[in-house]
């Protein structure tokens, strides 16, 4: 019977601030790439909002690039939103690992990207796992959405209850400080999208977006 070396594999782990401990993560890939006999030759931890852009994640493009150059074969993740919180952000980094032939296998719910191979020719996507991603990919967008909301209303009833929301009075910045602070939204608001929808993308209130706004025509 053929014997195969053990299948290179890299464990990712997220969490979105540093204050976080993502130990837990690492050790139950760990453990899993131990039952499977797969050898462990990546860790990568970012310590990062998934709602950051693809292009700006060092860990995740280190990982893209390993697996273009052939050194892993999957990448071991412990839930889908580890991956990111946007349905689109998500579906693209799976797409990149698929057309380098990288395996994505997501623990919790026991699902790889991938059907078994060997090699990146021998492998095909799987069906089952792509529409299951595209499905908790969207469930996590809502959930996080649904968050947003949730915060925003509770900003706005507390103002309504004279409340004051933000930073201490007497604080304010100068309209490059704030600028500088916000360049997501300031893309988004040159590329035409609502207040309400930047205010969901980049977890601000509508307030700030509105400031942003006023900065800009000036």
């Amino acid at each position: 019977m053929e014997n195969f070396p053990a299948i290179p594999v890299a464990l990712f782990a997220r969490v979105s601030t540093n204050r976080q401990d993502a130990q837990r993560q690492i050790d139950d890939l760990q453990a899993y790439a131990d039952r499977q006999g797969y050898r462990v030759v990546a860790t990568e931890l970012e310590a990062i909002s998934g709602a950051t852009k693809t292009t700006k994640r060092p860990h995740l493009q280190a990982l893209l690039a390993a697996g273009a150059a052939g050194t892993i074969q999957k990448v071991l993740v412990t839930e889908i939103s580890r991956l990111g919180r946007n349905t689109l952000e998500v579906l693209q980094v799976l797409e990149r690992f698929t057309e380098v032939g990288v395996s994505v296998y997501v623990a919790n719910y026991n699902l790889e990207t991938l059907t078994a191979g060997r090699s990146p020719a021998a492998k095909k996507k799987n069906p089952m796992a792509q529409l299951m991603f595209t499905m908790l990919a969207e469930f996590a967008r809502l959930e996080r959405e649904t968050l947003v909301e949730r915060t925003i209303s509770g900003m706005q009833a507390a103002k309504r209850k004279g409340k004051h929301i933000g930073r201490p009075r007497g604080s304010t910045k100068t309209k490059d400080q704030l600028l500088k602070e916000y360049p997501g939204v300031v893309r988004d608001l040159r590329e035409g999208l609502s207040l309400r929808k930047i205010a969901k993308i980049r977890e601000v209130s509508v307030d700030t977006v509105q400031k942003v706004k006023k900065l800009l025509a000036v």
